[in-house]
């Protein structure tokens, strides 16, 4: 695609943005940013990466107005959640899907999420037995591989998890379904950022400007509307544009 059809995409983008259509926008911006980004055009990925921000921002906020269900969870191994039946009943807002030992039903959930174009959102998680009871593992990103669902210890499973996992008891959770108000909002923000803090440390503290955009890609990756990481990749890819001139 021409920097001329780029810049036009970009301009589109922008026009679906204040038509409040947000889940337009974000696929039409998220495509600038990405052939922006390969070849290298830093000028435009600087310029389209704040609108995208918004777009994300608006569509975690409707996400936000919608049925909050933290308690999604697999009940043991023959448990089967059926992401299907889940998007169904509950096509917006925001949730924590857990299988048994596998992030299965919600990869699906996502997955269902993009293909109806819904305001509609989950982490990534799975449960397990220990001694303690039950655990919560919310996973970072779609790749991460979980340990068999096993009967451990609390520590034993802890020691098992990949880098960047969160865990937590099922009693930290919420039960049952709410309308989502400004403090459940509160409560899935504060857990988002526990989950990309790390990552956005990591390209908080790199120099290298190509490589913070990297890092700050995979805050992105990790929590989609991480305002912070949006922000550092205009700022870095500003600073090289500016340099290559």
């Amino acid at each position: 695609m021409s920097a001329a059809d780029l810049q036009e995409q970009c301009e589109r983008g922008q026009s679906q943005l204040m038509a409040m259509e947000y889940l337009a926008a974000e696929a039409t911006l998220a495509d600038v940013a990405r052939q922006a980004a390969s070849p290298t055009d830093f000028d435009l990925l600087s310029r389209v990466m704040l609108p995208l921000q918004e777009a994300r921002r608006q569509r975690r906020q409707r996400c936000g107005e919608g049925i909050v269900s933290l308690d999604l969870l697999a009940n043991g191994p023959d448990d089967l959640l059926d992401a299907r039946r889940i998007v169904e009943e509950i096509p917006k807002g925001q949730l924590l899907v857990a299988g048994w030992g596998t992030l299965e039903p919600a990869l699906e959930v996502r997955r269902l999420q993009r293909e109806r174009g819904i305001y509609l959102e989950t982490f990534l998680a799975a449960v397990y037995l220990t001694e303690a009871g039950r655990a919560i593992v919310i996973a970072p990103s779609e790749d991460t591989k979980l340990p068999s669902p096993n009967l451990r210890t609390w520590d034993a499973l802890s020691s098992e998890l990949p880098r960047r996992c969160l865990m937590l008891r099922q009693l930290d959770l919420p039960a049952g379904r709410q309308t989502g108000t400004a403090e459940t909002y509160g409560r899935i923000m504060d857990l988002w950022e526990k989950l990309h803090s790390p990552f956005l440390a990591d390209g908080n503290g790199t120099l290298d400007l190509h490589e913070k955009i990297t890092r700050y890609e995979t805050t992105i990756s990790v929590d989609y509307a991480c305002e912070l990481a949006h922000q550092g990749i205009a700022e870095a890819a500003r600073r090289l544009a500016q340099m290559l001139k």
